[in-house]
């Protein structure tokens, strides 16, 4: 499979994998796979205020909607002595159960 193939079919798999049932999520999945597109194809722009996000939210927005959307998935169904506040504290977790499995 080509390499531009392949990358399309990344991005159509961020395209889809969200939760239907909000828009929020529709929302992050359409930023992460505008992201791709730039990053993988090389057609960096500069988009005015409020073209690319909408509602008046900016890059800084959205990346910070974006963490805190990623830091509550990873706390969904956790206790709360298990549940983290930083990407940083998620990256570490993983560090450490990467670093229990044998053989890794």
């Amino acid at each position: 499979m080509s390499d531009t193939k392949s990358k399309i079919k990344k991005v159509i798999k961020i395209l889809t994998e969200y939760n239907r049932m909000d828009l929020r999520s529709c929302e992050f999945a359409l930023h992460r796979g505008i992201n791709f597109l730039k990053e993988n194809f090389d057609i960096e722009e500069d988009y005015p205020y409020n073209v690319e996000f909408g509602n008046g939210r900016t890059k800084e927005d959205m990346e910070k909607l974006d963490t805190q959307c990623r830091i509550r998935a990873f706390n969904r169904n956790r206790s709360v002595e298990d549940q983290v506040s930083t990407i940083e504290e998620i990256e570490k977790k993983v560090e450490d159960w990467i670093d229990e499995i044998p053989n890794s």
